[in-house]
C-alpha cells in the first residue's frame, strides 16, 4: 500500500529551523540535513508501517546521518500526516500539543 503524504506548514518550519542551524554550524550542512530528512520522509509512502508507535498513534522514524532527529507522524486510512521534525534532546511533551493542533 503507498500512502498520500500531507505536510502541515509547522513541520516545514521545523525542517527549515533545522537546516538554519545546521547550516550555521558548517555551511551546506543545512542542505545535506534537507536531502536527508526528504529522502525520510519521501520513504515514508512505502514504509510508514514498519515504525513502530512511540505513544497514542505517533510513529516516529529517525534520520541517519542525523540521528537525533526524527520525523514524527500519524496514519489517518491511506495518508500520513506529518507532526514534527522533532530533535531528540528536545522536551517531547509539547508533540501532543502539536498532535492535537495539526490532528
Amino acid at each position: 500500500m503507498k500512502f498520500g503524504i500531507r505536510r502541515p506548514r509547522l513541520v516545514e518550519e521545523d525542517q527549515l529551523e533545522a537546516a538554519r542551524w545546521y547550516d550555521s554550524q558548517q555551511p551546506g550542512l543545512g542542505d545535506d540535513f534537507l536531502d536527508e530528512s526528504e529522502r525520510v520522509i519521501s520513504a515514508l509512502a512505502d514504509n510508514a508501517l514498519l515504525y513502530s508507535v512511540r505513544f497514542a498513534d505517533v510513529r516516529c522514524v529517525r534520520l541517519r546521518r542525523f540521528k537525533r532527529y526524527g520525523v514524527f507522524y500519524v496514519i489517518h486510512g491511506e495518508e500520513i500526516v506529518l507532526l514534527a521534525i522533532h530533535h531528540g534532546a528536545r522536551d517531547s511533551r509539547w508533540l501532543a500539543e502539536r498532535r492535537k493542533q495539526i490532528g
